[in-house]
């Protein structure tokens, strides 16, 4: 095998995972040349190069690649460090690789892509401004974009394919392209990706979320999924909150008073409690409160009325909290029309959900139950309807009923303030909306 050829196929990612080293979200790790106390060796996917910043180190002021990380870390000549490259793609020496697992192939298959959608962040106007309409900071979030170029240009080569139509990033419905190749339809495209991971944090699956608006293909999961968001929960974990996306959980991450007080786990929607969701939780000996933070709609208030006596009956020594969502809004949602305070403030007055466990066998009719618990939560924190008759509807003026949404009634237009704070006064932000009437 060329040098070239070992160059193109074998990547720092599959290097860090064959010496079992790990980089940070910064891309870097510390050294393995030398002595390293805090993380002085920068990775650059994008050059599939390495470079140490440490006087210290015997690589420092030269960029190396992965041949010459091989010869650093062994210790051996450059033709051996050759060698070695080629029997950990496969090469000649297979029998000098250590023995691989399906799931292990896996894991390094999506860990690599996953960094080249996370590359692709910078290079890419609409993911940018999707992430910016939806508050998300591609610096503070591990999100990437699919472009569904990765298999075009200088990256079309024969075992890319083959893994990305194994691992089903790539789709093959017999189509013919107009110079008679295969015509590969990529999974995901145009969707912004975030990286699913199991108990070790390797990542084991991916979720795409469409950047285009439509309302009917908007959520992706790669097959065979598994693994949770944003990893699993600390062994320590006290209090964790529930959400009912991904996205959601992103946000909430983004701030530092709840990622610190918190430890956050992603439902895949109202009906996405898995088993791995369960056994995570279940593994948590410190957990004292499980809090939901779903949706203000029915669809999150029937989530919560059938997950939370599944949860209490489970743990009964544990709390079981509920955060009051406004209709119709949702974590994320919430940071785009307030202040991020209002998710803090929130969570902060989240309410025990007993009143759905008055009655024991009740438990047992999940209709009873989940008609009960919506009917108090309407009554408690949810604003009434548009369509419900309202004093608001038959008069002119100003309706405080919901504290972040005011919205008052005039003879010629109809106005709506979100994000309205008054203990905030000092760093308000709100949105106007403005309806006139016919």
């Amino acid at each position: 095998m060329e040098i070239q050829e070992i160059k193109s196929k074998l990547t720092l990612v599959m290097l860090l995972h064959y010496y079992g080293l790990k980089a940070d979200k910064q891309n870097r790790l510390k050294c393995p040349f030398h002595d390293d106390k805090t993380p002085s060796l920068q990775l650059y996917y994008k050059t599939q190069t390495a470079f140490c910043f440490s006087t210290n180190c015997t690589t420092h002021g030269k960029a190396i690649d992965v041949i010459d990380f091989i010869l650093y870390y062994e210790k051996c000549s450059k033709h051996e460090a050759i060698k070695k490259a080629a029997a950990i793609i496969g090469g000649e020496n297979k029998t000098a690789a250590p023995t691989k697992n399906n799931n292990t192939e896996r894991t390094m298959f999506l860990d690599r892509m996953f960094t080249y959608f996370k590359n692709a962040i910078h290079n890419s106007p609409p993911a940018k401004e999707y992430l910016q309409k939806r508050c998300l900071d591609f610096k503070q979030t591990e999100v990437g974009y699919n472009a569904g170029q990765f298999h075009h240009g200088t990256r079309k080569e024969e075992t890319l394919i083959n893994e990305c139509l194994e691992y089903g990033l790539l789709l093959d419905l017999g189509l013919k392209a107009r110079t008679g190749d295969i015509a590969y339809k990529p999974f995901g495209k145009w969707c912004v990706c975030f990286a699913l991971r199991n108990r070790d944090n390797n990542i084991t699956g991916l979720y795409f979320r469409s950047t285009l608006n439509d309302k009917e293909q908007r959520h992706f999961y790669l097959k065979d999924r598994q693994g949770l968001y944003p990893n699993y929960p600390k062994a320590e974990t006290k209090k964790i909150i529930i959400t009912e996306s991904i996205i959601d959980a992103a946000t909430l991450l983004q701030q530092e008073a709840i990622k610190n007080n918190y430890e956050i786990l992603s439902l895949y929607g109202t009906n996405g409690l898995t088993d791995e969701h369960q056994k995570a939780i279940k593994d948590l000996q410190q957990l004292e409160e499980i809090i939901f933070f779903l949706n203000g709609d029915e669809a999150g208030i029937k989530a919560v009325a059938k997950y939370a006596p599944m949860f209490k009956a489970e743990y009964p020594n544990i709390k079981i909290t509920n955060v009051a969502v406004p209709q119709n809004e949702d974590v994320n949602s919430l940071l785009q029309g307030h202040s991020p305070e209002i998710l803090i403030h929130l969570i902060d007055t989240r309410k025990e959900t007993e009143f759905i466990f008055l009655n024991e066998k009740s438990i047992e009719k999940e209709n009873t139950g989940a008609k009960l618990f919506i009917e108090t939560a309407q009554a408690q924190t949810i604003a009434p309807t548009e369509t419900q008759p309202t004093t608001e509807t038959n008069t002119t003026g100003l309706n405080t009923n919901n504290p972040y949404n005011l919205k008052y009634h005039g003879n010629e237009a109809n106005y709506q303030i979100k994000g309205f704070r008054a203990e905030q006064m000092d760093s308000l932000k709100i949105t106007l909306q403005i309806q006139i009437n016919d």
